[in-house]
């Protein structure tokens, strides 16, 4: 799923979930996510405001916002599905995948191992692999990742009741879009320009809110509760 705007991308993604027979393996608002996302989840089919150029292999179904969602699904029916997904250089394995959603809850390998059945080992080897394919080098940079592109999308459980969502200082939206880029503390610092000590203790509080005890965490939850901007 492909839009230049963020809230367009998320909205027709949610939409094409819920329809029989479809499932989002991601959105991107830039060629040159799209790019990466094609590398790391092979689609069958690109929804997207892009030039058939762009996307020579995979077939493009065209998104004009306004034509409408039902335009739209009467453009998918038209499609000739032949299933293109498959293991590529480069790509996620279903497998990978599991694990990656259990990393970017900020699960420790002893819980991700314990919960997929598998050695601690054997999910350190696959944390390595995982981080080599997004070119990142922590669990944080790899949820950065993972939410801008959607590649972990959690089944739509309904509207977040206000009332149940933190409300956030503008030091802690800074700190949590900072995590969102994957930086580090030290970079979050450096950034806004204020002491390593402040952004732990910022962090902290940020954290305490949002119910979460690190990073990865607090990225998942922030993009359940809709404060990613």
């Amino acid at each position: 799923m492909h839009s230049w705007e963020r809230l367009t991308a998320d909205a027709v993604a949610t939409w094409l979930d819920a329809l029989p027979g479809w499932l989002v393996v991601g959105t991107a608002c830039s060629v040159e996510d799209l790019a990466l996302l094609c590398r790391l989840r092979p689609p069958d089919v690109v929804v997207g405001q892009l030039e058939p150029d762009l996307v020579p292999d995979f077939p493009l179904v065209p998104l004009c916002p306004a034509w409408g969602l039902a335009a739209l699904r009467a453009s998918l029916e038209h499609v000739p599905l032949v299933p293109l997904r498959r293991v590529a250089p480069g790509a996620l394995t279903d497998r990978e995948m599991e694990v990656l959603a259990y990393v970017c809850s900020g699960q420790s390998a002893a819980l991700v191992a314990s919960a997929l059945r598998l050695s601690p080992h054997t999910v350190v080897n696959y944390k390595r692999r995982i981080f080599a394919k997004l070119e990142v080098q922590s669990r944080v940079q790899a949820a950065a990742v993972v939410a801008r592109l959607g590649l972990v999308r959690a089944p739509c459980s309904g509207v977040v009741a206000r009332e149940n969502v933190p409300t956030l200082t503008h030091r802690e939206q800074d700190i949590l879009s900072s995590i969102a880029r994957g930086e580090s503390v030290r970079q979050t610092a450096h950034a806004l320009g204020i002491a390593v000590k402040t952004v732990e203790s910022e962090q902290r509080q940020l954290f305490f809110k949002l119910r979460v005890h690190n990073r990865a965490q607090a990225l998942a939850e922030a993009q359940r509760l809709g404060l990613l901007t």
